[in-house]
């Protein structure tokens, strides 16, 4: 009889570790909802928040697609969810252009790119077209965010703290102040 009990215990945890399911938040044509997973599934997928380039990634069961783009958790039980969905409110958004060389001549955008960020400050980077020549300047996020320490120090790249700041009138404007500044300084 106690081996008929051992062997029922035995094989009721062997079927309930066997038959274990997880439950992931997981986002369907825009609605967020709790999933029981598929049993081979064992992680759960979330989005992840990158300063200056947004949300990324995608609730569901099952591992990232991209897992640079998201992260991974793995619920501690079978009913309580691990990922969590994002709340775009704790985000301030901005707009920066992006810049290019196009045949010798750096060239900004013609529509904006939409920057996110949270904690870090409000910074549009973009080539400063009078020193910079072609591959001296990486056009950093889209134009969003600070330039890379080197290209900075190098004088190839300008920062600026305000929304669509780094527009070619702004920094031509810019320029021109710079260059008065100088000659009154001159006088």
């Amino acid at each position: 009889m106690k081996m008929m009990n051992v062997a029922i215990v035995v094989f009721s945890v062997l079927g309930l570790t066997y038959g274990a399911t997880i439950t992931c938040k997981e986002d369907t044509a825009g609605t967020v909802a709790d999933k029981v997973c598929d049993e081979a599934v064992t992680v759960c997928s979330s989005q992840k928040f990158t300063e200056y380039t947004g949300v990324t990634g995608k609730l569901q069961c099952g591992p990232c697609a991209t897992p640079a783009d998201c992260d991974e958790c793995t619920p501690t039980d079978g009913i309580t969810t691990c990922n969590v969905e994002l709340d775009s409110s704790d985000f301030k958004t901005f707009e920066c252009y992006f810049w290019e060389m196009k045949e010798s001549v750096w060239t900004q955008s013609e529509n904006a790119t939409t920057c996110s960020r949270k904690d870090e400050p409000l910074v549009c980077n973009a080539p400063d077209y009078d020193i910079a020549k072609d591959g001296e300047y990486t056009s950093m996020l889209d134009g969003c965010g600070p330039c890379t320490v080197a290209e900075k120090d190098a004088g190839n790249c300008n920062e600026c703290t305000a929304t669509l700041c780094n527009s070619s009138s702004v920094l031509t404007g810019s320029l021109i102040l710079a260059v008065l500044s100088a000659l009154v300084f001159l006088m």
